[in-house]
C-alpha cells in the first residue's frame, strides 16, 4: 500500500497541489457549471502524462455530475441537450486522435493556452454576437467534442457560444453545461476504454481525489443556492482571474 502511494504521489508537494486544486476546482465547477477541469488539467499536467491528465479529469467531473443532476433533473432543456450533443460527439474521436500525438510539453502548453484565451476574453466582456444557427451550433459542438477528448475540458468554446444567447439565466446556464457534459464525458471515456488509454495508476488518482471532488462539489452546490447566488458575476470574475493566473503560471514553466 506504501508503495502504491509513493507510486502516485512521489512528493508531499505534489500531493498538496493536487488535493488543494481538487477542492478549489470541485467548488467552482458546481457554482458555475464549468471551470473544474480548466483549473484541474494545467495543474495536473504539471506531474501527470496527457493520458493520464484527460481520464483523471474526465471521471472526477463525470462522478461529480450525478452528484448534481437530481436537483437540476426537473428543468433541463431537453431539446437544447438534443440539439448541441451529436456535433460535440463526432468531435470526440478527432480529439482522442489528436492526443495520441501530442508530447507532455505541448500537451501542458495547448491546455494552459486555451485557459488563458478563455479568461482574458470572459474578463474583457467580450461574447459571440453573431448568427446562430445548425452551422454554428455544429461548429462549437465538435470543438467541444475535440478539446474534451484531448484535454478534459470541452468547455471553453460552449461557454464563449452560449454565454450570449438570449433568455439564458445564470442557472439555465449552469444546468445546461452540467448535462451536456455528463454525454460527452461519458462518450469520450467509452472512446479512452477502447483504445486501451485507461489504466489502473489512473483510477488510483482517481480514487483519492474522488472523494474531495465530490465534497467540494457539494459545498459549490450549497454555495450556488444558498449563499452566494446573489454574487455570482463577482464569484465568476475571481474564478477567471483564478484560472487565468493558473494558466500563466502553467505556461510558463
Amino acid at each position: 500500500m506504501t508503495d502504491l502511494w509513493v507510486l502516485l504521489f512521489p512528493s508531499v508537494t505534489m500531493l498538496a497541489v493536487m488535493v488543494l486544486t481538487t477542492i478549489v476546482g470541485g467548488t467552482m465547477r458546481a457554482f458555475a457549471g464549468f471551470g473544474g477541469g480548466l483549473l484541474l488539467a494545467p495543474i495536473f499536467s504539471l506531474y501527470l502524462p496527457p493520458k493520464d491528465v484527460v481520464v483523471v479529469v474526465i471521471l472526477l467531473n463525470f462522478a461529480s455530475t450525478f452528484q448534481l443532476l437530481p436537483g437540476m433533473w426537473k428543468s433541463i432543456d431537453w431539446p437544447l441537450i438534443w440539439r448541441m450533443v451529436p456535433s460535440a460527439l463526432l468531435g470526440i474521436p478527432l480529439g482522442s486522435y489528436v492526443l495520441a500525438g501530442l508530447d507532455a510539453a505541448l500537451f501542458r502548453q495547448i491546455v494552459a493556452g486555451v485557459v488563458i484565451v478563455l479568461s482574458l476574453v470572459l474578463l474583457t466582456g467580450w461574447y459571440y454576437k453573431g448568427p446562430r444557427g445548425r452551422l454554428q451550433d455544429s461548429i462549437a459542438g465538435i470543438t467541444s467534442g475535440m478539446l474534451t477528448s484531448v484535454a478534459g475540458i470541452g468547455g471553453p468554446p460552449f461557454v464563449l457560444y452560449m454565454l450570449s444567447a438570449k433568455g439564458f439565466s445564470p442557472v439555465e446556464f449552469r444546468i445546461f453545461f452540467t448535462v451536456f457534459f455528463a454525454f460527452t464525458q461519458l462518450t469520450a471515456m467509452t472512446m479512452l476504454l477502447i483504445q486501451g488509454a485507461m489504466q489502473p495508476l489512473q483510477f488510483g488518482y482517481v480514487g483519492t481525489l474522488l472523494p474531495l471532488y465530490l465534497l467540494a462539489t457539494a459545498l459549490g452546490a450549497y454555495l450556488f443556492a444558498k449563499a452566494l447566488k446573489n454574487r455570482a458575476n463577482q464569484i465568476k470574475r475571481i474564478s477567471l482571474w483564478l484560472l487565468l493566473a493558473v494558466g500563466v503560471i502553467t505556461f510558463a514553466i
